[in-house]
């Protein structure tokens, strides 16, 4: 089964569904807090950010993209019993975390003398 985004409107649907399950079968049933991912606003907020940087630095935005996934974005894994650095996608992020990259981002940036107001 496919994860079901539960709200009001739509409780009853996975009460029935619910209901249909095989009785002589033993279910697990998981609720956890959905959490919401990067917003399209957050997005074109990041880029803006992205670009107004490459231009201070002298860099693409793509390229200020990678850098800043790798100096704000990196985690340690083990893959095969080897530990690898690897970089969390900003698709990946939550609204919350995504807030929390660009702020990032932005305090770093004024340590090398770049200020930046989003104007969309």
């Amino acid at each position: 089964m496919q994860p079901f985004n539960l709200s009001p409107q739509n409780k009853q649907y996975l009460f029935d569904k619910i209901d249909k399950l095989d009785p002589t079968r033993q279910w697990q049933v998981i609720i956890q807090e959905r959490q919401s991912k990067r917003s399209v606003i957050q997005n074109e907020r990041l880029w803006s950010l992205y670009t107004a940087l490459g231009d201070h630095l002298g860099e693409s935005k793509d390229k200020v993209h990678e850098l800043m996934g790798y100096k704000f974005l990196r985690y340690q894994t083990t893959v095969a019993g080897e530990s690898v650095e690897l970089i969390k996608s900003t698709t990946k992020l939550t609204t919350k975390d995504m807030a929390e990259y660009q702020e990032n981002i932005e305090n770093w940036a004024a340590l090398i003398g770049f200020i930046w107001e989003y104007h969309p």
